[in-house]
């Protein structure tokens, strides 16, 4: 009998919570996967309509693009963030098998996010081609960065706060009021640069303002990365992955006893 690595027994555990993740999320409802990709292609309507309707517009860029590239991936990010926040709690009669670790729902949750957010790309391109819409990308390997980048970034921040409201069930309910504020503090609707200098200053201390122009001033060629602090970024993407894996380590066992 051969014996199986740590990481072939972790690829296993990963990839079977995965396959229980997309039945329990997505195979018990209606519309089924559907949903998945309806719900943030509504959004984006939604939004589309409300900034047309104003008469608002922006020169050389189409608008249902640019909302798309922000709702698309701050969703990818917000998605993996709020997830993860009952993560052990939802598997956690699985955690009696001792290959399973409370860290591997994290990583499952994540691969679930990603392919959701590429089948919703996939579905807006293809109707962005139908209507004829300006998708034409001016560096698309820095826009792969960036979004995978954020996706690194809320599994950081997904993992900490797993943790933490583990133990503090009052945290869970903190984060979900502060999503709306950040979802519409964020920049997706909006540069940074069109902003007034005062309130421009105030939004630069939110990291996903940086992420999400850092994906706009690369995807647009009439927009760039003039506010983008890559040190910034890095900062608090590598602080909240330390301290996660970090308190993790700590309190695995009591995770898995609780």
């Amino acid at each position: 009998m051969i014996k199986r690595t740590s990481f072939t027994v972790f690829i296993s555990v990963v990839s079977a919570l995965f396959l229980r993740e997309i039945q329990t999320r997505f195979g018990t409802k209606k519309l089924g996967y559907l949903w998945a990709v309806i719900d943030p292609m509504v959004k984006l309507v939604v939004f589309a309509a409300l900034r047309l309707a104003t008469g608002t517009t922006m020169q050389g860029i189409d608008l249902p693009v640019f909302l798309a590239t922000g709702i698309l991936t701050y969703n990818f990010f917000s998605a993996l963030m709020m997830t993860s926040l009952n993560a052990f709690d939802g598997n956690r009669a699985l955690f009696v098998y001792r290959q399973v670790k409370p860290v591997d729902t994290i990583f499952s949750r994540f691969f679930v996010e990603f392919l959701v957010m590429c089948a919703t790309i996939i579905l807006f391109v293809s109707i962005g081609l139908y209507f004829g819409m300006d998708l034409r990308v001016k560096d698309f390997n820095m826009v792969i960065l960036a979004i995978i980048w954020f996706g690194i970034f809320g599994f950081s921040l997904g993992l900490l706060f797993a943790v933490i409201n583990t133990f503090y069930e009052t945290f869970g309910k903190i984060i979900s009021f502060i999503s709306m504020p950040l979802f519409l503090l964020s920049g997706i609707f909006y540069t940074v640069a069109s902003l007034p200098p005062l309130a421009r200053e105030l939004i630069w201390y939110n990291p996903v303002v940086h992420f999400i122009e850092m994906i706009h001033g690369n995807y647009f060629r009439v927009l760039n990365t003039d506010y983008v602090d890559y040190t910034y970024m890095m900062w608090w993407t590598i602080i909240p992955l330390f301290l996660g894996l970090f308190f993790y380590k700590k309190a695995e066992k009591k995770i898995i006893a609780s």
